[in-house]
């Protein structure tokens, strides 16, 4: 019974990441599967909905990026490419898959931005999750 309950305040503490509710997070990943390796799925109803269009398609996508650095191109940046295809602001975390080493990327309504997740030496191999933060 212990183990169940720290399990549920587990994943609670993880759905607020300290900016109040969270949508569920989705994944994505340049060189390498976009899906995590647990195959336990987060308690329904503990998330936010994400935000969609009229007709139902996402607002928020983000895409990965690769680009080697000019002075040493051994040296790779991490990019994701995030975009808003919808008329209200969204804050965006993206983070690495299951670390807590992240970004916030707040968006206007039809905004599209670019921005450097992370540095790796010699690899353009990356996986990333992001959830729209409330």
């Amino acid at each position: 019974m212990a183990v169940v309950s720290s399990l549920l305040a587990t994943t609670a503490d993880a759905q607020l990441s300290g900016y109040g509710r969270t949508s569920p997070p989705m994944y994505g990943g340049s060189g390498i599967s976009t899906r995590p390796s647990s195959s336990m799925r987060p308690m329904e109803g503990t998330y936010a909905p994400n935000h969609k269009t009229p007709d139902g398609k996402l607002c928020i996508s983000v895409n990965p990026l690769t680009h080697p650095q000019t002075m040493n191109p051994k040296i790779i940046d991490q990019i994701v490419l995030v975009q808003n295809i919808c008329g209200e602001s969204i804050r965006v975390q993206v983070c690495y898959a299951g670390s807590s080493d992240c970004i916030v990327v707040p968006l206007a309504g039809y905004q599209k931005l670019q921005r450097t997740l992370g540095v790796a030496a010699g690899s353009t191999s990356f996986q990333f999750e992001y959830r729209e933060l409330y």
